[in-house]
């Protein structure tokens, strides 16, 4: 994909705030104590520049993350390639508390990328991109 397409499915920086704030669920990654990488849902919820993330764990594997490690949260929608959009944030725990087999972590943003798919329509045509025309 030439650089210039690559750069047009990045949200804006507006665009991608209140995406994120109004991303109700997200796939939150982390690596366990064995060194496997683990995703489950998760709700969230953003504030600032932190999410936080509540999902049950049965595995007991988030029992290992703790403050100061490394996760990722993923937020996507659409159900067309067209309209597929979504946001993944690189972050560090800076609270985790567990009760009752449910984790709950706050994460302080660190690095945040973005897509989105639409972007990619062709202005000159009335529908999107093929993905092997990119």
């Amino acid at each position: 994909m030439p650089a210039e397409r690559r750069r047009r499915i990045a949200m804006g920086a507006e665009q991608l705030s209140a995406f994120l704030d109004g991303s109700a669920e997200m796939v939150v990654a982390y690596v366990d104590t064995a060194g496997w990488p683990v995703g489950t849902l998760a709700g969230a919820d953003r504030h600032g520049e932190e999410i936080t993330v509540e999902f049950a764990d049965p595995t007991g594997t988030a029992a290992g993350v703790g403050v100061g490690d490394a996760v990722c949260c993923v937020a996507e929608e659409g159900t067309r390639y067209d309209e597929i959009r979504g946001a993944i944030v690189r972050g560090e725990v800076t609270a985790a508390a567990t009760a009752d087999g449910r984790h709950r972590w706050t994460v302080r943003e660190r690095h945040t990328s973005s897509f989105d798919f639409a972007a990619l329509a062709d202005p000159e045509s009335s529908g999107p991109v093929s993905p092997r025309e990119t």
